[in-house]
C-alpha cells in the first residue's frame, strides 16, 4: 500500500507538540525546541524530516516494498537546501500490509498507519533536536521523544507482521 507523507504535515505537527512542550517547559529546554518554531529555518527542519523519514524507511525495511524522497535519486547528490525553503515536499512509502485471515484490513486502518507514520517521523524529528541541544532538561524530554519513537515503530512493525493463517483440517470421507 502506498502511504504519501507530507513535510508541511509533519511541521505543522512538530510546530504543535513543541508549542505544547513550551508550555511547561524549563528556560534550556525553551532555548533547545523554540528553533524548530523559527520560520527562518523551515528549510532545516525539512532536511530534519527528510532525513527521519529516512531513518524509519530503514526501521520498517522487511515490511518495505519502495520509497521515495520527493524525486531524489540515490546516485546524484540531492544538491543545497536552502534555510528559508518553504515549499511542501512529498515522502512516499510502499509497505506490504497483510490481509486478515478473514481477507482485507478495514479501509480506515490505512489512514492511521499514515498518521503513526508521521508520528513516527515527528518524534524522531524533535528527539534529534532536544539531543542535539544537550543540556540535562533537554536530554531527559528526548528520552521521552525516544519511548514514543519505539512505541510508535513497535505497534506499526506489530501492524505489518504477518498473522498467523488459521489451521484447517480437511476431513476426508
Amino acid at each position: 500500500m502506498l502511504y504519501s507523507l507530507s513535510t508541511q504535515v509533519i511541521a505543522d505537527t512538530v510546530h504543535a507538540l513543541v508549542a505544547l512542550e513550551l508550555l511547561s517547559a524549563s528556560e534550556p529546554t525553551r532555548t533547545a525546541l523554540s528553533p524548530l518554531l523559527d520560520p527562518e529555518r523551515r528549510g532545516m527542519l525539512t532536511l530534519m524530516i527528510k532525513n527521519a523519514f529516512a531513518e524509519t524507511v530503514l526501521d520498517l525495511m522487511p515490511y518495505v516494498d519502495d520509497a521515495d524522497l520527493d524525486g531524489e535519486k540515490p546516485a546524484v547528490s540531492p544538491g543545497e537546501h536552502p534555510a528559508d525553503d518553504s515549499a511542501d515536499h512529498l515522502m512516499q512509502i510502499v509497505l506490504r500490509v497483510p490481509a486478515t485471515p478473514g481477507g482485507e484490513r478495514p479501509a480506515g486502518i490505512h489512514g492511521l498507519i499514515r498518521r503513526q507514520l508521521e508520528m513516527t517521523v515527528v518524534s524522531r524529528v524533535i528527539h534529534t533536536a532536544l539531543l542535539a541541544a544537550g543540556g540535562a532538561s533537554a536530554c531527559e524530554l528526548a528520552g521521552a521523544y525516544a519511548s514514543k519513537l519505539r512505541t510508535a515503530l513497535d505497534s506499526l512493525t506489530a501492524l505489518l507482521r504477518a498473522p498467523a493463517a488459521p489451521f484447517v483440517r480437511q476431513r476426508f470421507m
